[in-house]
């Protein structure tokens, strides 16, 4: 096994603490506290959250392959995807104040 135990359980926490808030903003348009002031498109955040917790998911699996051409061609969707998201996360944010 690539990694131990010690790290695939925190990253399979992670995905799917960001499923279950992406799928709440995606379903009723919740946001914790300190996201309220910044994200002026909750569907587009949600989208953003579950596209990052499928791409987290996708690594863990890539980490978890015994071998590294496999290991390479798992993880580098999951790469993809955490880009995509940043931007989906730049799109939902209130654009900056111009005078």
């Amino acid at each position: 096994m690539a990694i131990g135990v010690y790290l695939a359980v925190p990253i399979g926490v992670v995905a799917l603490l960001l499923a279950v808030s992406g799928g709440a903003t995606l379903s009723r348009g919740w946001l914790f506290p300190w996201q309220r002031r910044h994200i002026v498109r909750p569907r587009l955040f949600g989208w953003a959250q579950l596209l990052i917790a499928a791409a987290l998911g996708i690594e863990l699996v890539g980490l978890l392959a015994v071998d590294s051409a496999y290991r390479s061609v798992v993880t580098m969707p999951g790469v993809m995807g955490l880009f995509f998201a940043m931007v989906l996360i730049s799109r939902a944010q209130r654009p900056p104040r111009t005078r």
